[in-house]
């Protein structure tokens, strides 16, 4: 089975509104492919705790609720997949065991249009199961079915029955979760998992792990045993075994082995990245992606428009998106915008999925290209002068020398000389 891509899921486990909009702020900034509302642990969104005595009023309310910050979040985590999730106690979660009201809640969260994923418990009736699936198929949204084994791991055959049985309720991925006893059933979980991918469910999602401290390795594992997500944390975890995702990520970024890096040219503006792009996607073949292009194209404007509409930090989190996706790409040329590396999420992203090249230039050649070619620089202001461009390339060169894996003095080099400056580095 060849190795593939797994998307990394981190949990938003606030008790409230305040709390729940904070975590979404920590999450943006980072390279989560999706993200986890865990309701049942935003206790003071609900005012029921106990199975007895539950008025429609009380659901009702926190079904109002749930949709003003399922709106607010998929606003705060555009680009990010939305999972919401009801995790009830039987299950391993805080939320009561009611049937009625679970099902309302996990409705009116597919109704609500914010979120790409719904977590289905696989206890649910098959009656109220089956009203929440056609839902999520009206509203396009994919069903995750989940269970939860707290207490031990099943045999080989068993495994594989749990897989079949939630396949058989029409989840889009088979979600299972067991806790290990010994490094056999870990071993277990992550056979089954590849044997069940390359046989039955081959056109399944699947999300499988183990459990605990001893079950670490099945959830960075997946690119190898077939899980399509694993879960990682930006701060609080919501399960037993869940790592940072930094940690996560740079596991399986080393379980993947020799891949192509990318190659990210980094510089001021008029530092001739572009030019070297393009000169390089000749000798090389390489596919090459010109950041601001890529940006202009997702937002339908160009920069400077972007710049006017959204102002200078809503671009930088757009370009932060944009570095994301590109990052999944191997072995291409990436030239990047002038203020890219400035962020450090942006620096991170590059020292991870590959090398870094400075295109170091002098105030005077960048003034003397830009007199020439009087392209739309917004953060210039219409300053073409050695001292505004000396001012503000000085903020950034530590910056970008610091950032880099290899610095290439461009001023007296022709395009074809800095071009194998670059593809002798690579090799």
């Amino acid at each position: 089975m060849p190795m593939h891509k797994v998307k990394v899921i981190v949990p938003i486990t606030g008790a409230d509104e305040e709390t729940i909009l904070k975590e979404a702020a920590a999450i943006q900034g980072t390279d989560a492919d999706a993200v986890e509302w865990r309701f049942d642990l935003a206790k003071a969104l609900y005012s029921f705790d106990s199975e007895d005595n539950v008025g429609d009023a009380e659901v009702y309310s926190a079904a109002e609720t749930l949709q003003d910050i399922l709106k607010l979040l998929s606003e705060r985590l555009q680009g990010k997949e939305l999972l919401f999730t009801i995790r009830t106690k039987c299950q391993g979660g805080k939320f009561p065991n009611l049937q009625p009201a679970y099902e309302k809640l996990v409705s009116e969260a597919i109704k609500s249009g914010c979120i790409s994923l719904i977590d289905i418990e696989d206890t649910t009736d098959e009656g109220r199961m089956r009203k929440i699936m056609d839902l999520a198929k009206k509203y396009k949204v994919r069903t995750i079915v989940s269970y939860h084994d707290f207490e031990k791991t099943p045999d080989f055959d068993e495994i594989l029955a749990k897989f079949d049985f939630i396949k058989n309720t029409g989840a889009d991925i088979i979600k299972t979760a067991f806790m290990p006893r010994t490094a056999s059933d870990v071993a277990r979980v992550m056979s089954a998992t590849a044997y069940y991918k390359e046989h039955d469910g081959r056109n399944s999602g699947m999300i499988t792990m183990s459990m605990g401290d001893l079950g670490k390795i099945s959830r960075v594992s997946g690119a190898i045993f077939g899980s399509d997500y694993t879960f990682a944390a930006v701060g609080e975890t919501s399960a037993p075994g869940q790592m940072p995702i930094g940690t996560v990520r740079n596991i399986m970024e080393a379980l993947k082995g020799s891949e192509e890096p990318n190659v990210y040219l980094i510089g001021f503006m008029a530092s001739g990245k572009s030019t070297v792009a393009a000169r390089l996607e000749e000798l090389t073949g390489k596919e090459i992606y010109e950041m601001d292009q890529c940006i202009e194209d997702k937002m339908g404007m160009s920069i400077s428009d972007i710049f006017d509409k959204f102002g200078e930090d809503r671009f930088r989190e757009i370009e932060t998106e944009t570095l994301m996706a590109v990052g999944a790409e191997k072995g291409a040329i990436v030239s990047t915008g002038g203020g890219a590396p400035m962020r450090p999420q942006n620096r991170e992203v590059m020292s991870r999925k590959g090398k870094v090249v400075y295109l170091s230039v002098r105030p005077e050649t960048v003034v003397s290209r830009l007199s020439v070619n009087q392209t739309d620089r917004p953060l210039l202001k219409g300053h073409v002068d050695v001292d505004y461009v000396k001012d503000l390339l000085g903020k950034r060169d530590p910056v970008y020398r610091e950032a880099a894996d290899m610095v290439i003095e461009t001023d007296h080099m022709s395009v074809d000389e800095i071009c194998r400056a670059v593809i002798d580095f690579m090799k």
